[in-house]
């Protein structure tokens, strides 16, 4: 969960004067400073496997491959930390933001998942540049694929399995959950048993 440290209201300029060297990954939310929750190995794993898909895709065109160290403006005083994305604008070389973001990506976890569907997605929905978020669970292979339709209204669908394909044509990237969950195993997921029904009590042990 996230951890604020800081009640003070301070200016993005300040926040990003203030982040240098840091250690810890934080956000402005609100003008607040927040320290957000450290991930997990399954986390890595798939952010890894994502970044690398994605950026060999688009390597050669006109947007660049972002990590989780490049904020994306939510508003005048929010400064977010996605897990990843694709910058389809002319960032500066020292800038520590995304100038046009057109994918944003969230892995999902346990103690992050609810607020990233909500509270993340409505603030990365109103960002005119954007055209896909990502929502990758880690605990099995399902991804929620957010996307702008022809009249720039939002859809969205749940891809499911390792077999299942995410089509992101406005980037000309597609991307196999295969890919995405490469090298994690998955437990299995308990199956519901019909027990036979019980006999009515008296019918058993009676002679004539």
């Amino acid at each position: 969960m996230n951890i604020k440290v800081d009640q003070a209201t301070i200016t993005p300029e300040q926040f990003f004067s203030w982040i240098t060297g840091q250690e810890e990954r934080y956000e402005l939310v609100d003008g607040e400073v927040v320290m957000m929750a450290g991930a997990g190995r399954r986390h890595d794993a798939i952010v890894v496997n994502l970044t690398a898909a994605i950026h060999s895709q688009i390597r050669n065109g006109p947007c660049q491959t972002f990590t989780g160290d490049t904020y994306i403006a939510t508003s005048a005083s929010t400064r977010r930390m996605p897990d990843l994305g694709v910058d389809c604008g002319k960032p500066d070389d020292t800038s520590l933001m995304a100038d046009r973001p057109a994918l944003i990506v969230e892995v999902l976890s346990p103690t992050t998942g609810g607020f990233d569907v909500t509270v993340k997605l409505a603030e990365y929905q109103a960002l005119q540049s954007v055209d896909y978020i990502l929502f990758v669970d880690t605990d099995s292979p399902n991804v929620h694929l957010y996307s702008r339709d022809q009249d720039r209204a939002w859809t969205d669908v749940v891809l499911k399995g390792l077999e299942a394909t995410i089509r992101l044509d406005k980037l000309n990237v597609t991307l196999e959950l295969r890919e995405i969950y490469a090298g994690l195993e998955f437990r299995p997921r308990p199956k519901l048993v019909e027990l036979p029904p019980e006999e009515p009590p008296g019918d058993q042990g009676q002679g004539t």
